[in-house]
């Protein structure tokens, strides 16, 4: 195979989440959580559905793992004022915890990275993805 632009982001992007997996592995967080755990470090509140649209997956695969998160003191649930149907989900301490400890380590790999290229040309190559990205949505044909 001829080696393409988007092939290299994608082999890039598949060893970023490989090592994001391994490194939450090696904090013992297991991988349904650790979406779940880095969404609501961010979004403290948001329901399920925010969580299944954000990671491309099921809101069934998300109940599961906040039923077992929520069973095993990851998170609180709590219902959602404005629809009392509805849950907001909250970490709990040792959850955020666990959320900053990766949030720093993933950090470090950001910064070797930075460092691997250089932060002129990091900030080249985002503005130029950002466009990709753009481009894409905007006039690439679906069918």
């Amino acid at each position: 195979h001829q080696n393409t632009l988007m092939r290299a982001v994608g082999k890039a992007r598949r060893a970023w989440q490989q090592h994001v997996r391994e490194v939450a592995r090696s904090m013992g967080i297991p991988e349904s959580y650790r979406t779940v755990i880095m969404y609501l470090y961010h979004h403290p509140g948001a329901g399920q559905r925010h969580i299944a649209q954000f990671a491309g997956i099921t809101t069934s695969a998300v109940n599961q793992a906040v039923k077992s998160m929520e069973r095993e003191g990851y998170l609180r649930k709590e219902t959602d004022p404005s629809d009392k149907r509805g849950s907001c989900l909250y970490l709990s301490e040792r959850s955020i915890l666990i959320a900053e400890q990766l949030h720093s380590r993933l950090a470090v790999s950001d910064g070797g990275i930075t460092a691997l290229i250089g932060a002129e040309k990091e900030a080249e190559m985002i503005a130029l993805l950002e466009n990709v990205a753009d481009y894409i949505r905007r006039e690439l044909p679906t069918c």
